[in-house]
């Protein structure tokens, strides 16, 4: 065998290979990103004085009315805002992959 590093050219990794594999903390991570919107958005109080109640039991400050529904609020859209990038990127990563395969 050569030494040359002419003669011994192996192509180098293709840093868009989807086929490569994923490690466990990436992994973990994708999963708590869509786990995080989605279990807040289902343990979210549905009524504005049950936003205020919990406000207060953990945090001990007490919170009008109108501000906890705007909390209450706040939250859905965050949890909306954040699934629809999760959802986004998902597919322009899968659809984007199958894309590049084709020919046109």
């Amino acid at each position: 065998m050569s030494n040359c590093p002419l003669c011994n050219l192996e192509p180098s990794p293709d840093p868009n290979n989807r086929n490569r594999k994923i490690g466990l903390l990436r992994r973990t991570w994708r999963g708590i990103q869509w786990a995080f919107p989605v279990t807040l958005m289902v343990l979210m109080p549905k009524c504005p004085l049950c936003v205020a109640a919990d406000i207060a039991l953990f945090s001990g400050i007490g919170v009008s009315f109108s501000t906890a529904w705007w909390i209450r609020i706040l939250m859905l859209v965050f949890c909306l805002i954040s699934l629809a990038y999760l959802i986004f990127k998902f597919c322009r990563r899968h659809i984007g992959s199958s894309r590049t395969g084709m020919a046109t």
